[in-house]
């Protein structure tokens, strides 16, 4: 099957076949993480708005800048983490630039 074929009919997964394992490492990277990203901000968000509310009527005293040092702590954690992530990502996979790809699309994909 032709790829522009693939594309224009949306048979994504024989797209991803056609361009390689790399590709669909990096697709399916890419949808994972979009879709945790989507859960993860939503459940935050309503932690946090939760938060206010209270703090606003008085029910509770937050002390934020214990939540400033755990968020600081935090990325401090996940930044040399996430440097490690992208050099086994572009050591191990056969064509860096297929997965880069795959990335792309899975966190573009609706």
């Amino acid at each position: 099957m032709d790829p522009q074929q693939s594309i224009e009919t949306g048979n994504w997964v024989a797209l991803a076949a056609y361009m390689g394992f790399s590709f669909f490492v990096g697709f399916a990277i890419g949808f994972a993480v979009k879709t945790f990203l989507k859960i993860m901000f939503f459940v935050v968000g309503t932690i946090l708005l939760v938060l206010f509310v209270l703090q606003y009527n008085g029910m509770i005293d937050v002390n934020w800048a214990s939540f400033e040092g755990s968020y600081n702590a935090l990325i401090a954690w996940i930044s040399p983490h996430l440097g490690g992530l992208k050099n086994f990502i572009t050591a191990n996979l056969s064509s860096a630039a297929m997965a880069g790809m795959g990335l792309f699309l899975g966190l573009r994909r609706r």
